[in-house]
């Protein structure tokens, strides 16, 4: 299970199958809360599978499967 994190409130956000699943919904956060608090505001977050972060090549992976959609 991909779990996404709002690390700079250190709070779970959600929980997914796959990790494609957790990129769209930590893109659609952050469109979210540039909505709500203006086109500047950010948030950091992580996304780990069984405690493990999630980065480097299986993160460059997924978000070119995404963008060819």
């Amino acid at each position: 299970m991909y779990i996404l994190t709002d690390t700079f409130n250190g709070c779970t956000i959600s929980r997914h199958r796959t990790l494609e699943a957790a990129i769209r919904a930590q893109r659609r956060h952050l469109a979210a809360v540039r909505r709500a608090n203006g086109s500047n505001s950010y948030l950091t977050y992580e996304i780990t599978l069984n405690g493990e972060r999630i980065d480097g090549e299986r993160w460059e992976e997924a978000e070119l499967s995404l963008d060819r959609y």
